[in-house]
């Protein structure tokens, strides 16, 4: 099997940028500068201005005239609204991508799982998390409904800034994961969307709970 191409410069400015913005490096807000990201982490400006364009078009980035280029603002009214809608999406898209599910499909959910459960770094967890998301719907026939629930899934990792995951129930992300991976590989079609529904209902009510005690 080949080796994989090397890592451009803008993919790494890409990758590194992001996950500061994922992780909390960069808070909500953070106004970011490509000279001083340049001088910081010893690349050009230009790759990062990409990273900025890049990340713009997942919502991960915002930039004007007259704030320039910032972190996207992410508050738990959002991430209630993000989670509502992924129920309603990612469900009935896990459904679909199992039954045109095939045995290089279940090679790759098993891949994707075996990397979330062996990754300790935030950053590298937060893009693990999203690509075993991303290869239970792999088989959706609606290539717009895998996009959409990838950008969504992006942008739910940084829930955990908001400090809210202390605040789910259940049996944990772990254990749901693996209980995701069996029922996907063993083609329970109604098992499965049944556990990804409780799994972001979950993370929902966390969310929910958070919204009251700070109104409260």
């Amino acid at each position: 099997m080949p080796d994989s191409a090397p890592e451009t410069r803008s993919d790494w400015a890409l990758r590194r940028l992001r996950a500061a913005i994922l992780t909390g490096e960069f808070p909500p807000g953070t106004r970011l500068r490509a000279e001083e990201l340049a001088r910081r982490w010893q690349v050009s400006p230009t790759p990062l201005r990409e990273a900025f364009q890049r990340l713009g078009g997942a919502r991960l980035v915002e930039a004007s005239p007259q704030r320039g280029v910032r972190v996207a603002e992410f508050t738990l009214d959002e991430a209630a609204d993000l989670y509502a809608l992924r129920l309603r999406l990612e469900p009935p898209a896990l459904g679909e991508s199992l039954l045109a599910s095939d045995g290089a499909h279940r090679a790759e959910i098993t891949a994707a799982y075996d990397r979330l459960a062996s990754v300790r770094a935030v950053d590298e967890a937060a893009d693990a998390h999203v690509a075993f998301h991303a290869a239970l719907l792999a088989r959706c026939p609606s290539a717009w409904t895998r996009h959409v629930a990838g950008l969504l899934g992006e942008h739910a990792q940084r829930y955990v800034l908001l400090g809210v995951q202390k605040l789910r129930t259940g049996p944990g992300p772990v254990a749901e994961h693996a209980l995701l991976r069996d029922t996907a590989l063993a083609g329970d079609v109604a098992r499965a969307t049944t556990l990804l529904e409780e799994h972001l209902r979950r993370t929902l009510d966390s969310v929910h709970r958070a919204l009251a005690a700070r109104d409260g």
